[in-house]
């Protein structure tokens, strides 16, 4: 049984140690495509969105449009705040938890990579990325080729509660149909003087 463990050991450390690392690939700068997600809420809650998601890097945002129209988010990493704006007039602000990532950061933990379809299908790398505050860690999924966001899950604790939201990107194109996603209306979201009032971190992530 000793011996049977030892062997098993050898083998899981000379397989890691043969693992191809790919290079830290950088995303598109400019992009726009659909966004699904699901994650879970108070009580074990779970919820699901469609929305359609904007990030252009030269500006530090991120947009997203709830494609029922119930809700937008914009995320300004040159503020660090992400707003939630509703049809009603109502806009919830909160801090950002990272900076934003152009590139799969240093601190990245490489998982696998593994083919999407059959023979000839789509390489894709997974990495894993921690975060300190709150505690999240994050797997996410890019193209080999061009270094495309496929999907991301995330787990961890958000004041004190179990946090999980897993999130699949589609039909995705190099260009912003509409700037103005990127607009954040004042009032009812707080002017510029104002910003150093906002509290508490949101549990989104992505460094989108």
């Amino acid at each position: 049984m000793r011996i049977t463990v030892v062997i098993a050991a050898i083998l899981v450390a000379t397989c890691t140690g043969n693992v191809d690392v790919p290079p830290r690939c950088c995303f598109p700068k400019v992009w726009e495509g659909m966004m699904a997600t699901a994650q879970t809420g108070p009580q074990g809650s779970v919820t699901t969105s469609m929305m359609v998601m904007s990030y252009e890097s030269s500006i530090k945002k991120f947009a997203l449009q709830e494609v029922n129209m119930k809700f937008r988010v914009v995320g300004d990493y040159n503020k660090m705040i992400q707003y939630i704006i509703t049809p009603d007039g109502k806009c919830t602000t909160s801090k950002l938890p990272t900076d934003m990532l152009a590139c799969i950061p240093d601190n990245a933990t490489f998982i696998d990579s593994v083919v999407y379809g059959g023979p000839g299908g789509m390489v894709l790398d997974k990495w894993t990325v921690k975060v300190p505050d709150p505690p999240l860690e994050a797997f996410i999924t890019v193209t080999r080729d061009g270094c495309v966001f496929v999907s991301e899950v995330v787990t961890g604790t958000i004041s004190g509660a179990s946090f999980f939201q897993a999130i699949e990107f589609s039909n995705i194109t190099y260009a912003i149909k509409d700037p103005a996603v990127f607009n954040v209306p004042s009032p009812p979201c707080p002017s510029d003087q104002d910003v150093n009032m906002v509290t508490g971190k949101t549990p989104f992530f992505m460094g989108l």
